[in-house]
């Protein structure tokens, strides 16, 4: 790992390993969903439009990291499920921190931008539509 530039190594530092740990895109929105509840690999799949590679690599790294642990739900054929381990509770206050921070410093613009760019699609096809019918 590099050094910062006081030259003390990273490796050191908190921030720079949890963020070598749990730092990865698909890694936080897999602790997000198993915070909603999601355990099986197929709810995680659905929610999060992940190719089966990806989480497997992602949720066996978390198994690792003692974040989640799995557990067996079903012999034939086997199935696991990944629950948060109390390492991974924790993480419960960082998820939320970045939430909040996300809406308040571009989610309610990002929503009402959305909703506005919805409403002008629709007039827009209302218009098409009463143009048809004339």
């Amino acid at each position: 790992m590099p050094a910062d530039e006081s030259g003390a190594s990273l490796r050191d530092c908190p921030v720079a390993r949890t963020l070598q740990l749990i730092g990865e895109w698909w890694t936080v929105l897999i602790v997000r969903d198993a915070f909603a509840g999601k355990t099986r690999f197929d709810q995680f799949r659905r929610s999060l439009d992940i190719s089966p590679a990806i989480l497997a690599k992602r949720l066996q790294a978390l198994v690792e990291a003692g974040i989640m642990e799995r557990r067996r739900y079903q012999e034939h054929p086997p199935r696991d499920e990944y629950l948060l381990t109390d390492s991974g509770r924790a993480l419960r206050p960082v998820i939320a921190a970045l939430r909040a921070w996300g809406e308040q410093h571009f989610g309610r613009e990002q929503i009402e931008a959305e909703e506005q760019e919805h409403a002008i699609a629709c007039a827009d096809v209302r218009k098409k539509a009463a143009r048809r019918e004339q």
